[in-house]
């Protein structure tokens, strides 16, 4: 206490305090100030480093941070060329990562010479991680300059021009780098030397680049264990390359596509021999355009993967014509996403001048039914999960739309409901004509608005083990029940301060107070339209 009441009364003990910490934990929490931020969050970073204060508070700090050498080891574009010399020279003998880029000056950002960039590594023994971006031919330039041996693991080239494919030099580095992860993204693509794919565990490729072009590549990198191809574009065929034989990768623990059309992905597929267990992501992004019968000729080659990791047995939608999410993916009830052997992400999004009678001839979202057939998520879903669309000012979906998914999940056991889609089944489902679905349903979770994901943050959908919300669960009697007699919804409340036929108050949607709603929802969607009149909404 009296050391308390000395410290309030003499601010300056604080600091005494301060300079008593050991050097080794100045140092580290010097390194915690100094983490790079994303310039890309705030384009106008300082042309010296943001965290240079820290020398100016004492000596005792300004020799601790001289001495520290790692701490001046990281080079960011944005610094000026005078300070990127004094980076270098202080962070010696301690390794750099280098991010610098080249060629000529443009608003916001700051870039180096060619001949700048050349004198600053061409000497340099001591590179960790070094990523060029620039014009093909001012980066092409930096890198022929770079011969001296280093202990680099990391190589990440961005370049921005079109042109023919760039071949590294088989001097790069003095011919040997320990190198395991490289990053090219190029309008061609970036030829790599033997030696250097030869220990590559991570692969991205954001090159515009030819089928055979990238199984040559992968046919060099034995160790390869994370793979990505970002974004081509290029036009690949099933004849640009032979199947057989197919190129080993007996280390590959995770394949990743994204692109506009799942050719990509299946024709890389079926080129690769990977591990049993290895984990395989397809994630599409497209425009909601027409041409989807384009694309069922490519889902359909993903069908032996997904009968390898034993179905999809979970089912995602979020969103509505205009811009929205769907997922599926294979394994148990607490599998999530990221964990799945097989997953498939599709994300569609349209212009704003849109019209209603547009979204039906071009979104995905009216082809998922056709799309669940096609898969086997028909008889292999067992979780569903829906999201509607966050923004209120955008048209609902039609009942038909609703009608066509659901139907196509008869082996749907649990049903997870965001508070924003609720009314809308219901509305769906007390529309003339709704069929019967679900018929193998027994719970229902309700997700209260606030913790709803959406369908602009994309956050990851996990499966927590024990479940917060309304829960309407169908369990079964214990006593024999009689042929067709109705499931009956028992609400579950998670809180002990509100009587057992109240909801509390974070938990309140419109139309959804009891658990007569609930039970009326479970029999208006395994008993169509025909039970409409006895089990609406209840108000």
């Amino acid at each position: 206490m009296l050391n308390k009441r000395n410290s309030q009364r003499n601010p300056t003990s604080v600091l005494n305090y301060v300079h008593q910490l050991p050097v080794e934990i100045l140092q580290k929490i010097f390194t915690c100030v100094a983490e790079p931020r994303l310039p890309d969050h705030d384009p106008f970073l300082q042309v010296y480093p943001e965290w240079i204060a820290i020398t100016y508070v004492c000596r005792h700090w300004r020799a601790v941070a001289l001495n520290h050498h790692s701490l001046w080891g990281t080079i960011t574009p944005n610094l000026s060329f005078t300070w990127l010399k004094t980076l270098m020279a202080r962070s010696e003998p301690a390794r750099v990562d280098v991010e610098l880029r080249v060629g000529q000056l443009f608003i916001k950002r700051m870039c180096l010479s060619v001949d700048e960039a050349i004198v600053l590594l061409s000497d340099c023994t001591r590179m960790r991680s070094l990523r060029l971006l620039g014009p093909r031919r001012d980066v092409g330039a930096v890198l022929d300059a770079l011969r001296m041996a280093t202990p680099i693991h990391s190589l990440t080239l961005s370049l921005w021009e079109p042109g023919p494919p760039i071949f590294l030099s088989e001097d790069l580095f003095g011919g040997r780098a320990p190198m395991r992860r490289i990053h090219f993204t190029a309008n061609r693509c970036i030829v790599a030397p033997r030696w250097l794919l030869r220990g590559i565990t991570h692969f991205t490729s954001g090159e515009q680049i030819l089928l055979l072009d990238l199984l040559d590549a992968l046919r060099q990198m034995p160790a390869l264990a994370h793979f990505t191809l970002e974004h081509c574009r290029a036009h690949w065929e099933d004849t640009d390359a032979p199947r057989e034989p197919l190129i080993e990768l007996p280390h590959l623990e995770d394949f990743l596509v994204h692109a506009n059309s799942p050719r990509y992905f299946a024709l890389l597929n079926q080129r690769l021999a990977l591990p049993r267990g290895a984990k395989r992501r397809l994630e599409l992004r497209m425009l909601a355009v027409a041409g989807w019968a384009r694309l069922v000729r490519w889902f359909n080659a993903l069908l032996p993967i997904i009968e390898a990791a034993n179905g999809l047995q979970h089912v995602y939608l979020s969103g509505g014509a205009k811009e929205g999410t769907f997922r599926v993916w294979s394994g148990d009830v607490a599998t999530t996403y990221e964990d799945a052997e097989f997953f498939l992400e599709m994300y569609w999004y349209g212009s704003r001048t849109m019209t209603a009678i547009d979204q039906r001839l071009a979104s995905p979202i009216f082809h998922l039914g056709e799309l669940c057939d096609l898969l086997g998520v028909t008889k292999s879903g067992r979780t569903l999960f829906l999201e509607g669309d966050p923004t209120p000012t955008r048209v609902e979906l039609p009942p038909f739309c609703w009608w066509m998914l659901l139907e196509k999940l008869p082996s749907v056991e649990e049903l997870e409901l965001h508070a924003n889609v609720v009314e809308g089944l219901h509305t769906a489902w007390e529309t003339v004509g709704a069929p019967a679905v679900l018929p193998a349903l027994h719970q229902i979770h309700v997700v209260p608005a606030n913790t709803a994901t959406t369908i602009v943050e994309r956050c990851p959908l996990v499966i927590p083990p024990t479940r917060k919300g309304f829960i309407s669960r169908i369990i079964p009697s214990k006593v024999a029940k009689r042929q067709n007699s109705p499931a009956r919804a028992v609400v579950s409340v998670p809180s002990t301060n509100v009587p057992d036929d109240t909801l509390p108050s974070s938990v309140q949607f419109p139309g959804f107070y009891d658990e007569k709603s609930l039970d009326g929802l479970i029999k208006l969607f395994q008993g169509g339209s025909n039970q409409t009149s006895g089990h609406g909404l209840t108000t």
